[in-house]
């Protein structure tokens, strides 16, 4: 939870700090998110199957400010709610691990022909909650709760309104584990897996500036 309000104090500090030479609104978009592996494991933690996972569209949504610097160059905190999904396929069967997130992307853009932009930075994310839906009965989840990755994009502004098309790979290592009755069917010794949440996805956002 303390990182939690680290991302919300860092952006309201920037925010406000900074006022007098920024533009503020609000975004919102879908994204394209794959995450890791599911590694399924026996009594003595032995891998024993793995499942990959599928490419889910997910949403987002929040605030951003862009502050303006010299040089066609500009700096973009946003806070951001997200909502991701990646499938498996469990034999004949299919799960899916939904992830919910707090972001902080930091990007340091360029200004193109007064409508392009090009842009890359850190994002930090808190995750608020994951659930993996699954055959059999999950009975607990315990995940890594922040992360850290990188973005990169390009946009177009049309005065107030704008769109932008972004990838975003995970920099630090991060996964959930969980205990289930069995996740691979007929075979009851496995009680124990984990899900590989190190991810990579494209976001496609659209904002509108106030200011």
């Amino acid at each position: 939870m303390k990182n939690l309000y680290l991302l919300v104090i860092v952006f309201c500090m920037s925010f406000s700090a900074q006022a007098q030479f920024l533009n503020w609104g609000i975004k919102g978009g879908v994204n394209y998110n794959v995450n890791g592996d599911i590694y399924a494991l026996d009594s003595s933690d032995e891998i024993i199957d793995t499942f990959s996972s599928n490419e889910e569209v997910g949403y987002h949504f929040g605030i951003l400010t862009e502050i303006k610097l010299p040089l066609f160059l500009y700096i973009r905190p946003e806070l951001i709610y997200t909502h991701t999904e990646s499938s498996y396929d469990f034999g004949d069967d299919k799960g899916k691990l939904k992830m919910d997130k707090l972001e902080l992307p930091v990007l340091v853009g360029f200004r193109v022909l007064k409508i392009g932009r090009f842009f890359f930075g850190p994002n930090f994310s808190y995750i608020i909650d994951t659930k993996l839906s699954a055959p059999e009965s999950i009975k607990n989840v315990d995940y890594d709760d922040f992360t850290v990755s990188g973005q990169v994009g390009l946009g177009l502004n049309f005065g107030k309104i704008g769109a932008d098309i972004r990838w975003e790979t995970g920099f630090t290592d991060s996964q959930a584990e969980f205990i289930t009755e069995n996740i691979v069917p007929d075979n009851s010794d496995i009680n124990f897996g984990y899900a590989d949440t190190s991810h990579s996805q494209f976001i496609l956002s659209f904002y509108y500036k106030f200011k």
